[in-house]
C-alpha cells in the first residue's frame, strides 16, 4: 500500500533530502543533524524560512553557523540557533 502523504510531508522529505547534499560535507552534517532533531517540529512557515536559507548557498549557512556573518532576520536566527545546537560550533 502506498503511503499518502500531505503537503507538509513532501515539503519536509524535501527539504531533508536538501539539507543532506548541499555540497559541502561540514554542511551536510550541520544540516543533517539539524533536520534529524527539528525538521518535524517546524511549522510551515518556519519550514519556508529554512527552505529560503537552504537557497542562500552553502557559503552562507557556514558563515552565519560560525557566526562570521549576522542574519537580520528574526526567523532565520531562531533556526540558526537550532542548527548550532545540532553541532559542535561554539558561538
Amino acid at each position: 500500500m502506498k503511503e499518502k502523504l500531505n503537503n507538509k510531508d513532501l515539503i519536509i522529505k524535501k527539504l531533508i533530502y536538501r539539507s543532506k547534499y548541499t555540497g559541502t560535507k561540514e554542511t551536510d552534517i550541520l544540516l543533517s543533524n539539524f533536520v534529524n532533531n527539528y525538521i518535524k517540529k517546524l511549522s510551515f512557515d518556519e519550514l519556508n524560512t529554512y527552505e529560503k536559507l537552504l537557497d542562500s548557498g552553502d557559503p552562507r549557512i557556514w558563515r552565519l553557523a560560525i557566526a562570521n556573518e549576522v542574519s537580520q532576520d528574526k526567523k532565520e536566527l531562531m533556526l540558526l540557533e537550532l542548527i548550532k545546537k545540532c553541532g559542535t560550533i561554539d558561538d
